[in-house]
């Protein structure tokens, strides 16, 4: 009989590195989860190390009306729709089933805060994977899903319970983002009042800006991106990162060309972001310029610290890994 895997195990799979999801087919067929295996003897012929899951307990799905599989190492969660939407599952092997990227998303809004869920999906529509034993913390590679994706298996799962916490994620999740830092500063900008961000109009991420024959002579190239932009304003924000100066000459010809093309590119610091009145001042070089959501700004009180205790501020609990929230302390580079 078939097994499920899911919520936090099919996380650790589509963190895996090297990255081996987008090798493993979608199931194209609704699946009858009354046939999915309740067997812990069963899940426990399955070496589900090569797939990159090594962590226990064991995440799997069952039918709703199905009995919990009875073992310390697996966590059993029931499904309440009788048939699982074609899509939604990666077929590791006969047999063996993990929930793709939309509906792992699906799951863990469930059990995450809004703001933890929206940074998740942040990383599946995005470019990079946490991985804590990489010295960065975390690995590039091509985005595992889009929000329009995402949008799409919402709809396909409707009437299953707790699916609103998804879709309500899912406003504040922006496709693109390259890094933990750049999604902590989307946050920081685009998440709503009520949500402590500062409510700005939706951002392009990693938008591509084509320049003309001068600007590329400068840069020597024929377009450039900006990290947070906003193209009906041309207006830019970026985080500053520990490797950005690397080359100062090609970050000044970049800044030129930028201006050439009518863009304005203000950078932010990690130690502004860690400071809610150093944030305060950057924003407000560029905050009359860029379009605010309806309801406009929501003026903080004190920022929360840092929930690792080392009095970092609101902001930190932004950078995700899973469900679990980690300061910016430990994602900063």
């Amino acid at each position: 009989m078939p097994i499920v895997v899911s919520h936090g195990s099919a996380l650790e799979l589509l963190r895996a590195v090297p990255p081996q999801v987008m090798a493993f087919p979608r199931v194209g067929t609704p699946l009858d989860l009354s046939r999915i295996s309740t067997s812990p003897r069963e899940l426990a012929a399955i070496d589900l190390s090569v797939f990159g899951i090594r962590r226990a307990p064991v995440h799997v799905l069952v039918e709703k009306t199905s009995s919990r599989m009875k073992a310390v190492d697996v966590r059993t969660h029931w499904f309440g729709l009788p048939v699982m939407p074609e899509g939604l599952l990666l077929e590791l092997a006969p047999g063996v089933y993990v929930a793709g990227p939309e509906l792992c998303f699906v799951q863990m809004a469930r059990i995450s805060s809004l703001v933890g869920a929206v940074v998740l999906g942040c990383e599946l529509c995005g470019c990079y994977s946490h991985f804590p034993e990489m010295i960065s913390g975390y690995y590039e590679r091509p985005p595992l899903t889009s929000v329009d994706k995402i949008a799409e298996a919402v709809d396909a799962l409707s009437g299953l319970y707790g699916l609103s916490r998804a879709r309500e994620a899912l406003r504040w999740v922006c496709d693109g983002a390259r890094s933990p830092m750049e999604t902590v500063l989307t946050g920081e900008l685009f998440l709503p009042g009520r949500h402590q961000g500062l409510a700005f109009a939706r951002p392009e991420l990693n938008y591509v800006v084509p320049l003309d024959d001068a600007a590329a002579a400068v840069t020597g190239t024929r377009s450039c991106s900006i990290d947070i932009a906003w193209p009906g304003v041309r207006r830019g924000a970026e985080y500053d990162s520990l490797e950005f100066h690397l080359d100062p000459e090609k970050d000044l010809r970049r800044k030129e060309a930028l201006e050439h093309m009518g863009w304005t590119i203000n950078t932010i610091k990690l130690d502004q972001m860690a400071d809610h009145q150093e944030l305060m001042k950057a924003v407000a070089l560029f905050e009359d310029e860029i379009p605010r959501q309806p309801g406009g700004r929501h003026r903080w009180g004190r920022s929360p610290s840092c929930i690792s205790g080392c009095s970092r501020p609101r902001a930190a609990a932004w950078a995700s890994n899973g469900p679990s929230l980690v300061c910016l302390c430990r994602t900063a580079r």
